[in-house]
Parts: C-alpha cells; sequence; structure tokens
C-alpha cells in the first residue's frame, strides 16, 4: 500500500513540474496574467515539494448535503480594493497562501454573511427570510438564492425588483444554472425537478421525480425549457450505486452517455465532465468529446467545470479528506494540464470545492483555509495566484464567502 501511494505520489508531482512549464508555453499567447496587473506574475522554475500523505475519500464533499453553516451577521463595508503590489508567489506545484499579493476586488458578486458584495464596489445587505448559502444570478436580473434553516434546506427566489417569495423545501443542498443563465434549477426533498426561467412568472416541475437518494444537480442544458433543457441530477440507489439521471420533458431516464457516475458539469457547445470511476483511494474522469474531438480521460484529477468560454477545465485532486481538496488544477481541451498546486506536509491548506467559481475565461476564484484564515484566492491559468479578498481568521468549518452558482453572467447579458 505504501509502496503503491509514493509511486502515485511521486507520479504526481513529476506531472505537476511537467504541466508548469507546458502550461507556460500553452497559454501565453491565450491566458492573462493576473487580471489588471501592472506587473505580470508567472510560475518560475520546477522545483516541487513532495509530499506523501495518505488521504481518505470523502464522497460525500461531492454528494450529499452539507451542514448549516452558523449564521452570521456582519455590518456592510466596503468592497475590498486593490492595494499596492506585496507578497510572493509559493513554490511551483505548492498550494501556499499565507502570503500573495492582493489584486483586485472579485469581479463577481458575492455574499459574506448577510452582506452582498456586488462587483462594482457597492454593498447590501442579503433579505432573504433564512441564512444563505448558495446562489444562482439569473439574465433577467432575478436571483435564486438556497437558504437554511435548523438543518434543512430551502429554496427562496428573488425577483428582479429585489422582493423575495416564501421559502420552500429543497432536497439538496445545491442549485444548478445553464451557461447562458437563462434557466435554474433544484430538486424537491420528493426528488421532483424544479427549474425557473427568469422571465417566467412561477418555478414548475420538469419531468417524473428521480428515484434514489443523496440527489446532487449536474448540469442544465438548453436556452429555453419552452423549447427544450435538460437537467442532469446524480443520485444514489438504496445499495449506494450512484446513477445519473436525465430529466426532460418528456419524462425522467438513467442518462447512458459518457458512462458517467456522476456528471459535473457540461459546456454551451455540448461537451461534458464527469466521474467514471470512483475508488477507496482514487476516481477516474472524463471529457466526453463529440465529432472528431476525442476527449480525453484522467485518473490524476477529478474534472470539475468548464470556464465561461468552455476551453478550459478546473480540476481537483484525484482523492482528498473531508475538510476540502487541497489542491487545485486546470486543463485544457487537448488534455494538457496547465498546472497543478498541492498542500504539502508543511503547508497545509485547503479550499471550498462547492463554493469555488469562475471568475473569467481564465480565472477561477476560490474560498481557500490557511493558518486559521480564510482568503479569498483568485487563480490564474498560469498557475498564479492572488488575494481578491485578503485573509481574515475565521473557524475551518466556516467558510464565511459564498459564490454565485455557475459564475457571473454571461458577457453580454
Amino acid at each position: 500500500e505504501l509502496g503503491t501511494q509514493l509511486t502515485r505520489t511521486l507520479t504526481e508531482h513529476a506531472d505537476v513540474m511537467s504541466g508548469s512549464s507546458l502550461g507556460l508555453a500553452d497559454v501565453k499567447g491565450r491566458a492573462r496574467s493576473i487580471r489588471r496587473r501592472r506587473t505580470a506574475t508567472a510560475v518560475a522554475g520546477v522545483a516541487a515539494a513532495v509530499a506523501v500523505i495518505v488521504p481518505t475519500v470523502s464522497l460525500a464533499t461531492h454528494t450529499s448535503g452539507k451542514p448549516e453553516p452558523a449564521p452570521v451577521t456582519q455590518t456592510p463595508s466596503p468592497t475590498q480594493t486593490a492595494t499596492a503590489d506585496n507578497g510572493h508567489q509559493p513554490k511551483p506545484g505548492v498550494l501556499d497562501v499565507s502570503d500573495l499579493p492582493t489584486g483586485d476586488a472579485p469581479a463577481l458578486d458575492y455574499v459574506e454573511g448577510r452582506t452582498f458584495h456586488l462587483d462594482d464596489g457597492s454593498t447590501g445587505e442579503v433579505r432573504s427570510r433564512y441564512t444563505p448559502h448558495a446562489f444562482v444570478e439569473m439574465e433577467d436580473g432575478s436571483r435564486v438564492w438556497l437558504t437554511t434553516h435548523q438543518g434543512s434546506a430551502y429554496i427562496e427566489l428573488q425577483n428582479s425588483d429585489g422582493g423575495f417569495d416564501a421559502p420552500v423545501p429543497s432536497g439538496s443542498y445545491d442549485l444548478a444554472v445553464n451557461p447562458a443563465h437563462s434557466i435554474a434549477a433544484w430538486i424537491s426533498p420528493a426528488g421532483q425537478v424544479w427549474v425557473y426561467e427568469g422571465r417566467a412568472s412561477e418555478p414548475r416541475t420538469w419531468g417524473a421525480p428521480v428515484n434514489g437518494t443523496e440527489w446532487r444537480l449536474g448540469a442544465v442544458s438548453g436556452t429555453t425549457c419552452s423549447l427544450a433543457c435538460t437537467v442532469y441530477v446524480n443520485a444514489s440507489d438504496a445499495q449506494g450505486h450512484r446513477q445519473v439521471w436525465e430529466v426532460t420533458d418528456a419524462g425522467t431516464r438513467q442518462a447512458r452517455d459518457g458512462g458517467y457516475l456522476v456528471l459535473n458539469d457540461e459546456s454551451e457547445a455540448g461537451l461534458s465532465i464527469g466521474l467514471t470511476e470512483i475508488k477507496d483511494f482514487s476516481t477516474c474522469s472524463k471529457l466526453l468529446g463529440s465529432g472528431e474531438f476525442q476527449g480525453f480521460e484522467t485518473c490524476e484529477n477529478q474534472l470539475q467545470s468548464f470556464s465561461p468560454d468552455g476551453q478550459l477545465i478546473l480540476a481537483l485532486p484525484g482523492y482528498f479528506d473531508g475538510a476540502g481538496p487541497g489542491g487545485i488544477a486546470m486543463y485544457s481541451l487537448d488534455d494538457t494540464k496547465l498546472f497543478e498546486r498541492s498542500s504539502t506536509e508543511h503547508v497545509q491548506s485547503y479550499f471550498n470545492d462547492l463554493n469555488t467559481a469562475w471568475e473569467d475565461d481564465t480565472h477561477v476564484l476560490a474560498p481557500t483555509f490557511q493558518d486559521g484564515k480564510w482568503a479569498l484566492v483568485r487563480v490564474a491559468s498560469d498557475g498564479s495566484m492572488e488575494y481578491a479578498v485578503p485573509p481574515a481568521p475565521g473557524p475551518y468549518e466556516d467558510n464565511p464567502f459564498i459564490l454565485p452558482t455557475g459564475g457571473g453572467l454571461p458577457s453580454g447579458a
């Protein structure tokens, strides 16, 4: 077991080193360096710290609900703005966020406690009845909120003029939205999928109830359900076997394409990513190709989500413990690993994978915990990092940041 683990770890870090070099060449002409910085920062060298950590998989992190976060009361304050350059980049391959430069404030709306931070720098109060847990921004200006109260999850719709509808129970602790942000979806405690199209007056049921338990929403495809849309739901049966369900106006059936056990995302071009193998100490993922595009498979990382333009893929470690992933990577569609960063024996850091969002086509925002502090970290496709919101003390189990599910609105929306 130890020999196998050591071989796997050394192989992964060899991939990190080659991936860093390849990534710089591959993204040179496409990925912007840290956004709106006066001086670009690139990954330098190929030295990596190798640490053997025997982790355990906690698939509940990916497939089931989370406990209700403790309510936070916070006085509205100005959004963080960019400061003079400081800090430094950690060693290539290492996820060390202890002393990063501070960059611009997030270009996405986000929530901290009950304070809503808009991308223009203004703030307001989230007036949902219950504690905010997740939200989706719709192209018409409305929002769908998932809130929590006494251990249960609820859906609260906020119309474009700011008013909230009464909470209705949710059967999972997540939301889903299509790339155009014109269709949001959730699931009821009875397994019934609901869809909401921002310009419609009321949400409606979609398909038949989904069999199984531990529902987690996958992708939403289509631009309007009046023509055609599909909601993918990940579920487990009574024996714990995992299955993806395809929910349309024609009904609900098992999804067979790709052989996925868990479907994570689908791009606007119709490419999909998900898990095809789940074991005690490893997982395997697939990018399903289309036409002449072959796609690829990997057992090194979990392919998690597409960038807004569908050209990059955010990836997590192949396995990690229940606190959250201690590593982050990005791939291009041709199976090139642009970079990978991981925590080590001496640098213990992790980020909240369920609340990470693409800020633009080449940057991800990740709530990250290290040394007793939470920070909102911006990660570029060349592996360079900076603070979008600087570190502040907080308990490891209580991520203070809520980023929009599916990221911000698409350009032009």
